[in-house]
């Protein structure tokens, strides 16, 4: 066998081996949750139970509006026992199917993301996790750890508004921090 048909073979390995990882892996996901009209302000709840001897992964399908296309939030709280971490994976939803009702299989397509964050103990606010979610279906795995109980999810988007403000008076903080130098 030649080097140039030994390297033909390897590449056709790698090529099938990652297409086989981006196939759509079916999933039962445990609720639906519709994100639109960033402008009210809505928080969207997510509870996970998790289980006292086994590390569980529960899954939940994101329907996102075409209204909320900007910086989302998830924020971590609540968790029992307090402080253990959970890990995020975010991955896109290839089942057409919108909000079917109960539990109901969807595929996750390709992974966009994974996070993982603990809960600080009376904050609600922090730790949290940004993610540009546009348009469309998305699935979102949640995991715990053996013995962890319950963990709590917030999502709600990120005021862009707020943000350009405290982004310009950033900016205009270190221009004057570095006219000051040259002076």
């Amino acid at each position: 066998m030649s080097i140039r048909s030994s390297l033909a073979t390897a590449i056709a390995t790698a090529a099938m081996a990652v297409a086989a990882s981006a196939q759509a892996a079916p999933v039962t996901i445990e609720q639906t949750v519709f994100l639109t009209n960033p402008a009210a302000g809505a928080v969207y709840n997510i509870a996970t139970d998790g289980s006292l001897t086994a590390p569980t992964t529960s899954y939940y399908q994101l329907i996102v509006d075409a209204s909320w296309n900007q910086l989302t939030k998830f924020t971590t709280f609540s968790a029992e026992p307090v402080g253990t971490p959970a890990t995020y994976t975010l991955y896109t939803d290839t089942n057409p199917a919108l909000g079917e009702t109960g539990p109901f299989v969807s595929d996750t397509g390709p992974q966009l993301v994974t996070w993982t964050q603990s809960d600080v103990p009376l904050n609600n606010n922090v730790p949290f996790f940004t993610y540009l979610l546009t348009a469309g279906q998305y699935v979102l795995a949640i995991a715990t750890q053996a013995g962890q109980l319950s963990i709590s999810t917030n999502i709600s988007a990120v005021p862009l508004p707020g943000a350009i403000w405290l982004f310009g008076t950033g900016l205009l903080a270190f221009l004057g921090i570095s006219s000051r130098r040259k002076m």
